[in-house]
């Protein structure tokens, strides 16, 4: 007979044991560690919208709304993050939060812009996040089974592609797109908070 330890060397650990700093975390208990994240964004992208959708936004109270929402979502962005290894599947939504950063830096360092000048800045800005939220999508497919992030990222690069009409020099129309594509993602980022809320209580 094999002694007492032969028979447990290979035994399974168990669920409730913690992870190991090396192991990579599960896209579905990244997004549900960031639920309170994702609250706060959505809660700030509805705020930020009834202000870009205000009548008569003018043009330099439409930058300085652009650059507190862009610093507010990426400061929301990197506030639970960490760029550990085993949370390398959440960088995506790290990287979406730099972005943010340095697009609001870019509109205070140059408040002058030309509408034309503006709406182009808007629109590389829409456009890396866009690229920035579907690659969050495909590295958090496991917890994003509603594909909600690959729907902000078509949403961003839709805006994006917009912006480059002749259309978005108007200073009201820029507002307008933005104020829907603000209210768009605060839909979503509610969206995912709810679902991952849900998800909690249920475990």
């Amino acid at each position: 007979m094999f002694p007492p330890h032969e028979h447990t060397r290979f035994q399974p650990r168990h669920g409730s044991e913690p992870l190991s700093q090396s192991q990579p975390l599960a896209g579905a208990e990244i997004l549900s560690d960031r639920r309170q994240s994702f609250g706060l964004r959505s809660a700030a992208a509805l705020l930020f919208a009834i202000g870009f959708l205000w009548p008569d936004l003018p043009r330099e109270m439409l930058i300085r709304l652009l650059a507190g929402y862009a610093f507010v979502d990426g400061i929301l962005a990197l506030a639970p993050g960490g760029w550990r290894l085993p949370r390398a599947v959440a960088w995506p939504l790290l990287i979406g939060g730099c972005i943010d950063l340095v697009a609001a830096a870019l509109v205070c360092a140059w408040p002058d812009l030309t509408p034309d000048a503006l709406a182009s800045a808007i629109a590389v800005w829409a456009l890396a996040s866009g690229v920035a939220l579907t690659f969050a999508c495909i590295a958090l497919r496991d917890g994003d089974t509603d594909h909600l992030l690959l729907l902000g990222g078509i949403a961003s690069l839709v805006f994006g592609r917009a912006l480059m009409s002749q259309l978005a020099n108007d200073v009201i129309v820029l507002s307008t797109w933005i104020g829907l594509y603000a209210l768009t993602m605060g839909v979503i980022t509610l969206k995912l908070t709810l679902r991952h809320s849900r998800l909690l209580l249920t475990f």
